[in-house]
């Protein structure tokens, strides 16, 4: 793939390009990568995350860290608002386009501690910012 990814700020092994944000409608596009065996930290979609699997498996995690499915390339997924799970890529690694559609709320995503307590959010402003810097 011809995309120029950065890194995920503070998270390491996973990168991001951001393609479009409307935020008048609230609609983010973009295109994650997941190294091999990476597993990122719980989080809570707050807006609804339509997913497509380009390329490798995506593993979805429960809280737990039991494995909930995995999702291999060529699958689409309409994401359900409020899901707090883990997800990471495969032996492979994973490459993934997230389509977030918000509902008003300014965060997309809710960081979560082991017990469920919030540690930080991802907000459209945020994404903003990531596309600002990118390349």
């Amino acid at each position: 793939m011809n995309i120029a990814f950065q890194p995920m700020p503070g998270i390491e092994g996973l990168e991001v390009f951001i393609f479009d944000i409307d935020l008048e409608r609230q609609i983010a596009d973009a295109v994650f990568r997941f190294g091999p065996d990476i597993i990122v930290a719980n989080h809570r979609h707050v807006s609804q995350t339509n997913m497509l699997i380009l390329e490798g498996e995506l593993r979805m995690y429960e809280s737990d860290g039991s494995i909930r499915e995995r999702r291999t390339a060529g699958q689409y997924y309409r994401g359900t608002q409020d899901d707090a799970h883990r997800e990471g890529g495969g032996p492979e690694g994973a490459t993934v386009l997230y389509s977030v559609r918000g509902h008003g709320a300014e965060e997309v995503i809710v960081i979560l501690d082991e017990d469920g307590g919030v540690l930080g959010t991802l907000t459209f402003a945020d994404l903003i910012n990531m596309q600002s810097q990118q390349g």
